[in-house]
């Protein structure tokens, strides 16, 4: 099947602006403060848990994953943690906050379909690399969720977050 950039623009655009919950296999959402971030990682839990497979979380903000069983209940026996950061090839980087990650990797664990689901923190990927693995989510019946944290860097002061 040959499609053309346009198409993929289309579809990645089509993404990008279908809530979480009607998309397929390959869903993009974007996360302005720590509290919806949490909410991501509750949402796609809860819609994991009754199956018997991993959610694996790669490059997690660390906090939002402790939340997940101590805040919300979410069971996180079948939860896998990876942190890739600053230890893999760098290729397609937009800022110092987002995963050095192998797309070569992600492919073959979304093919795999061990994990209901694999969620990806603050990696970017071009048009090319997005639609190959919206390809091998489907192959592997693994949903694949890319989240981008465009909140600010935090500073505490006083006990105070400050934007």
């Amino acid at each position: 099947m040959f499609t053309t950039n346009t198409t993929i623009n289309a579809s990645i655009n089509n993404a990008i602006s279908t809530p979480l919950a009607e998309q397929a296999w390959l869903k993009l959402a974007n996360v302005e403060n720590h509290q919806e971030l949490s909410s991501h990682y509750v949402n796609i839990c809860q819609q994991h848990n009754q199956e018997k497979k991993w959610v694996l979380f790669i490059n997690p903000e660390e906090s939002s994953i402790e939340q997940l069983a101590h805040t919300h209940g979410v069971d996180i026996s079948k939860v896998l943690c990876v942190s890739f950061k600053g230890k893999n090839k760098v290729n397609n980087l937009l800022d110092s906050k987002s995963a050095h990650l192998d797309i070569e990797q992600i492919k073959n664990v979304l093919c795999r379909g061990n994990c209901s689901a694999v969620i990806l923190s603050n990696a970017s990927f071009d048009v090319d690399e997005m639609a190959a693995l919206d390809s091998c989510a489907r192959s592997g019946e693994t949903h694949c969720v890319l989240l981008k944290n465009n909140r600010k860097n935090e500073t505490v002061l006083n006990g105070q977050k400050i934007h």
